[in-house]
């Protein structure tokens, strides 16, 4: 089993991003009080075991139907792991939005919500609907709202970070050659588009994990190990 979940880490780890995000949208990182235990802090925010456990329990959920049988407690601790990583990574990007005045107006909140598929009847925002929706996972609209706020501030750090990320047409050929050690003559120039978008998302992943990385050098976070045995 160990074996497998190595030879495809990569893919796996990469699915674990995009599933905590679509956790962090619709299930909120975003206490509503510091409750639970204190199992990380971030220049003194604290994340609590409550965090942890909500996040952790939502890609649980997702994985468990996805591996069934192969769902044991060696991908458990994987999982959990990556959820506090992407805790503590939220927090220190949210900071730094706020240190370098981004702002996320109410209008563009608004707008935003309002367009979320899960909240639209027959293609309109349904006020009933949304209700009924936070209700369904115990969520009040205030604390979603305030979520989302985050969501959308942490994006638009990201973005700044990702928009400073270019690829130019000279440096394509190699390394387009370095990734496909077997391509034949004519492949490059049949590919190149896809492969230009391609290398560009990783070149922009590359920097922002750089980005964070250097954030989380500069900032004082202290971890409880147990946190990571649920």
């Amino acid at each position: 089993m160990l074996q497998s979940i190595h030879k495809h880490m990569k893919w796996i780890m990469w699915a674990i991003v995009v599933l905590v995000t679509v956790t962090f949208m619709f299930f909120g990182i975003y206490p509503s009080a510091v409750s639970g235990r204190t199992v990380a802090k971030v220049d003194g925010y604290v994340i609590s075991s409550d965090d942890l456990n909500r996040v952790y329990r939502n890609m649980e959920e997702n994985y468990r139907q996805i591996m069934k049988d192969q769902f044991n407690q060696d991908f458990a601790k994987l999982l959990r792991t990556q959820a506090l990583r992407e805790l503590v990574q939220n927090r220190l990007l949210v900071q730094e939005a706020d240190r370098v005045g981004l702002r996320v107006p109410d209008e563009e909140l608004q707008s935003y919500i309002m367009q979320i598929p899960v909240f639209l009847d027959r293609g309109k925002f349904d006020k009933r609907v949304y209700e009924g929706a936070l209700r369904n996972i115990n969520m009040t609209p205030a604390l979603f709202e305030a979520n989302q706020r985050e969501y959308l501030l942490r994006r638009k750090l990201e973005r700044l970070v990702e928009d400073g990320v270019a690829v130019t047409d000279a440096e394509l050929p190699a390394a387009y050659a370095s990734k496909n050690p077997k391509a034949r003559p004519g492949d490059f120039e049949k590919n190149k588009i896809n492969f230009k978008q391609t290398y560009l998302g990783e070149k922009q992943r590359a920097a922002l994990d750089a980005f964070v990385k250097n954030l989380g050098n500069k900032a004082t976070i202290t971890i409880d190990d147990k946190a990571l045995v649920s």
